[in-house]
C-alpha cells in the first residue's frame, strides 16, 4: 500500500511539472514566428514577385510615346533627256496618341500595382492565419503530450507494484491486468500526441519555408487569452486588403474605360523629310492621322465596363460578408471563451478534490483499483477536454483576428 500511495503522489505532482524535451531545438514564441512568415515564407516570396511585375508594366506604361519613331527612305535613279540623276527621300515620323490613353495606361497599370499590393497582403493575412493555427494545435499537442507521459509514468510504476503485490499474494491477477491496460493505453496516447505534435511542427515548417533538417520547437501558452472590441474590430476590416484589392481591381477597369473611350481620337504623327529631286534639294514636313472609323475602343469599353459593374456589385457584396464574418466569429469567441471559464470555474478545482479523496480511500481499502482507474481516467479526459476547449478558444481567437484584418 506504501508504494500505491507513493506512486500516486508523483502522479499529481508530474502534471504540474513541464516535460523537458529530449532534443535541443530552435525555440519559437508565436511572434517570432509570425515575424519569420512575413519575411521568409515562400508564398510572401511569390507575392513580392507579382508585385514587381506590376510595376514593370507601370514603367512601360510610363514612357512618354508608345510607339518608337520611323524612319522610311527611299534611292533610285532617274533616267532623262538632259541627264541620268539619282534621287532619294528620307522621311522621319513619331505618331502620337491623343484623347488621354497615355494618363489612362498609367492609371490602369499604378491601379494594377495596387491590387498586386493589396492581393500580397491578402496572402500575408490568410498565410498569418494559418500559422497561428498550426502554433495553438502545436501547443496544444504538446499539452497534451505532457498530460500523457506523466500518466503513463504513473501507470508504468503502478503496474510494476501490482506485478510486484500479485507475486506476494496480495491482489488478485485482474488487478495486474487492469494495471496493465492501464499502462499500455497511456503509451499508445503518448503516441497519438507525438503524431499530433509532429504534424503541427511539420505545418509551421512548410508555412515558415523550413528544411525538414532544421530544428523546430514552440512555446507559448493557450491560456493566453485577450479582450476584443467589436466596434473596433468593424472599423479596422475597411481596410482589409482583399476588399482593397477589389476597390483597386475596379479601378484598373475603370481605366480600360478610359483607354477605350481614347480611341476615339485620331494618332497623329508628324513628319519631316529630305530628299533630293532632279538635283534639287526639297525639305517637307507633314501630318498624317488616322481615321477612328471603325475601331473606337468599343471592346476595351464594353468590357471595362461590365467588368466595373461586376467589381461593384461583388465589393457591396463582400463588405456585406465581411460585417457578417466579424460579428459570426465574436460570437464564437466568446461561446469558446465562456466554454473555457465554465471548466476553470466548476471542473478544474473539483478535480484535484476528487483525486486527493479517491487515493485516500484506495489507501483505507474502500475502493477497488477499477475505481481508483476509473477516477485517475476521468481526472485525464477532464484536462484534455480542458486543454480542447482552450485550442478551440485559441483559434476562434485567431479567425476573429484574421476575419477582422488585424493580422497583417
Amino acid at each position: 500500500m506504501r508504494e500505491v500511495k507513493t506512486v500516486l503522489l508523483l502522479f499529481f505532482a508530474s502534471l504540474s511539472v513541464p516535460i523537458a524535451s529530449a532534443q535541443q531545438s530552435a525555440v519559437l514564441t508565436i511572434d517570432q514566428a509570425l515575424a519569420r512568415a512575413r519575411t521568409r515564407a515562400p508564398q510572401i516570396l511569390a507575392a513580392e514577385g507579382r508585385i514587381a511585375e506590376a510595376r514593370g508594366r507601370l514603367t512601360g506604361a510610363s514612357v512618354l510615346l508608345q510607339e518608337n519613331p520611323t524612319i522610311e527612305t527611299a534611292v533610285g535613279p532617274r533616267f532623262s533627256k538632259n541627264g541620268d540623276t539619282v534621287d532619294y527621300d528620307v522621311t522621319l515620323s513619331q505618331p502620337i496618341e491623343l484623347g488621354g490613353r497615355r494618363a489612362a495606361r498609367i492609371a490602369g497599370a499604378r491601379a494594377g500595382m495596387e491590387r498586386e499590393t493589396a492581393s500580397s497582403r491578402d496572402v500575408l493575412r490568410r498565410l498569418l492565419r494559418d500559422v497561428s493555427v498550426a502554433f495553438a494545435r502545436g501547443l496544444a499537442a504538446r499539452e497534451r503530450l505532457r498530460l500523457a507521459e506523466a500518466s503513463s509514468k504513473i501507470a508504468a510504476e503502478l503496474f510494476q507494484g501490482m506485478e510486484r503485490r500479485y507475486q506476494a499474494g496480495d491482489v488478485p491477477i485482474l488487478d495486474v491486468n487492469l494495471a496493465r491496460n492501464s499502462a499500455a493505453r497511456t503509451r499508445a496516447e503518448i503516441r497519438s500526441a507525438q503524431a499530433a505534435y509532429a504534424s503541427a511542427i511539420g505545418d509551421l515548417r512548410i508555412l515558415l519555408g523550413m528544411t525538414h533538417d532544421e530544428s523546430l520547437d514552440i512555446t507559448g501558452d493557450l491560456r493566453d487569452r485577450r479582450p476584443f472590441d467589436l466596434t473596433g474590430l468593424m472599423a479596422k476590416a475597411g481596410d482589409r486588403p482583399d476588399l482593397l484589392a477589389l476597390i483597386a481591381e475596379r479601378s484598373e477597369a475603370q481605366a480600360d474605360v478610359r483607354l477605350g473611350q481614347g480611341f476615339r481620337w485620331p494618332t497623329v504623327a508628324p513628319a519631316f523629310s529630305f530628299k533630293r529631286d532632279q538635283g534639287d534639294s526639297v525639305i517637307q514636313g507633314g501630318l498624317s492621322f488616322t481615321l477612328p472609323i471603325f475601331n473606337r475602343g468599343q471592346e476595351l469599353q464594353a468590357v471595362g465596363q461590365a467588368r466595373s459593374r461586376r467589381l461593384e456589385r461583388e465589393l457591396d457584396a463582400t463588405k456585406r460578408a465581411v460585417s457578417v464574418e466579424i460579428q459570426t466569429a465574436f460570437d464564437v469567441y466568446k461561446l469558446q471563451v465562456a466554454a473555457v471559464e465554465e471548466l476553470e470555474r466548476d471542473a478544474l478545482p473539483s478535480l484535484e478534490e476528487n483525486e486527493t479523496l479517491s487515493r485516500r480511500s484506495f489507501e483505507e481499502g474502500e475502493i477497488g483499483l477499477a475505481e481508483l482507474l476509473l477516477i485517475r481516467r476521468e481526472g485525464f479526459d477532464m484536462r484534455t477536454i480542458y486543454t480542447e476547449r482552450l485550442l478551440e478558444a485559441a483559434i476562434a481567437g485567431i479567425e476573429l483576428e484574421s476575419r477582422a484584418g488585424v493580422l497583417q
